[in-house]
């Protein structure tokens, strides 16, 4: 069974949630609780297509949760620069 076939637009969706729960850190959770579901079901939801799929594993999920985190880390660090970078002020 392969479970990684699926369209860029899935793969987009995960940065983009991780990049709003900088902003909205409810996404965060909820994103987690979605997946862990999904895990925990053995089975792949398409909103784009409306349909269930089955079979899930840890290394897909784990991929998920990767690209979730790019977003999230990409937007933390663009939001909070390092301060180590800015001048002291005395």
């Amino acid at each position: 069974m392969k479970v990684y076939d699926k369209p860029f637009i899935y793969t987009l969706s995960h940065i983009v949630a991780g990049a709003i729960a900088v902003f909205y850190p409810l996404v965060l959770w909820l994103f987690l609780v979605y997946q862990l579901l999904q895990l925990a079901l053995d089975v792949r939801f398409f909103g784009l297509s409306r349909e269930i799929r089955p079979g899930n594993n840890p290394l897909h999920t784990a991929r998920k949760l990767g690209e979730f985190v790019s977003g999230y880390s990409v937007t933390w660090f663009l939001k909070n620069p390092w301060t180590s970078t800015k001048p002291k002020k005395e």
